[in-house]
């Protein structure tokens, strides 16, 4: 009776074990699978966005096309630009692509097979998850060391046929100054406008030209030579600073010290920084509504789902940042807010699952 017991006992482990590695191999498997089709079709849903875009930009720019402006150089523009103005579609293209490889994956009765092995809805939505960061991540190492360089290249096809003069706007300090760029440190067209206490206007002058460094204006005129403080986010162009890499923007946010002046470049680098984050928190979202559909819901609903969660996202993040601009407060909550916003609303989801 004692033998007959411990090889009882010995048949449970060795049944157990076994059950154990078949699930493991089972999960291995399904994972392994889930996470190729989910970087595959997300990128393939970027390419399209980012096709999408390019046609209806080459369309709208076709009207500019003059003896200076050749339909080539128009094209080169275009397509020097296209892959750091699609990153832009990043979160919105992993968003539908895991939505589309989880509804397969349902629509295929692999997602009931796992739950029934026992696998949680947030370990399976996290490793389908797990396709579309590996690529969302190599696209952002793209961005930072090939796609701004071309989009540079962009800009300076641009400006080279480029014939109307544009006047930027700052206020710095009691004066309202507005000039026109010739590049990044010569400056023209310069006006100035001062204000008292009651805002009320004292003095106004126009000067040809000046010189944009450390921090100041200043301006070329034989008879006086002014200097004018300068905040440092309009010391470069909005172009500029989209255009400069995640490490030149903390090397820029080094050289000023004005809490005022680094809002910009501030947005930049916490948007660039936490984007991985802000993918997966949607991700995690997303997946929290798969598993309350059946399966003979189509991929169909899940991109219009998937569009639809990215506009109302975007829109989201939009308002935060302008609301803290606004009101002076850190920039940084503005940034995770939204985050926290779709982690708390998935895990709401996923304890109803």
């Amino acid at each position: 009776l004692k033998n007959k017991n411990s090889f009882d006992y010995l048949f449970n482990i060795l049944s157990f074990s076994l059950v154990k590695l078949v699930i493991k191999d089972i999960f291995n498997t399904y994972s392994l699978h889930l996470i190729k089709r989910s970087f595959l079709i997300s990128a393939v849903v970027w390419m399209v966005m980012l096709f999408l875009d390019f046609s209806v930009t080459l369309v709208m720019e076709l009207e500019n096309l003059s003896i200076n402006q050749t339909l080539s150089m128009i094209f080169n523009i275009i397509l020097y630009e296209q892959l750091h103005k699609g990153m832009q579609y990043l979160e919105s293209s992993m968003l539908i692509g895991t939505l589309i490889a989880l509804s397969i994956f349902n629509q295929q009765g692999n997602l009931v097979f796992l739950r029934s092995a026992g696998f949680s809805p947030l370990k399976i939505v996290l490793v389908s998850g797990l396709g579309p960061i590996i690529l969302s991540m190599a696209l952002i190492f793209l961005d930072e060391t090939l796609f701004l360089d071309l989009s540079k290249k962009s800009n300076t096809l641009n400006q080279s046929i480029q014939s109307a003069e544009v006047i930027q706007w700052e206020m710095a300090d009691k004066n309202l100054i507005g000039l026109s760029r010739v590049n990044d440190k010569q400056v023209k067209a310069i006006q100035i406008i001062e204000f008292n206490d009651q805002q009320r206007v004292i003095s106004s002058a126009n000067y040809e030209e000046g010189k944009l460094e450390n921090g100041q204006l200043f301006i070329k005129d034989p008879v006086t030579q002014q200097a004018f403080k300068f905040p440092a986010s309009f010391l470069l162009t909005n172009n500029a600073l989209e255009n400069s890499s995640f490490f030149s923007l903390l090397d820029i946010k080094k050289t000023y010290l004005s809490d005022k002046d680094l809002q910009k470049i501030d947005t930049l680098i916490y948007a660039r920084a936490l984007l991985p984050v802000s993918i997966l928190a949607i991700i995690f979202l997303a997946g929290s509504l798969m598993f309350n559909s059946s399966r003979s819901e189509g991929v169909g609903k899940q991109i219009i789902i998937g569009i639809s969660l990215g506009l109302i996202y975007d829109l989201v993040k939009d308002l935060s940042v302008a609301s803290f601009l606004t009101y002076q407060w850190p920039i940084f909550i503005a940034h995770l807010l939204p985050i926290i916003i779709l982690v708390g609303i998935g895990t709401y989801k996923f304890q109803r699952i």
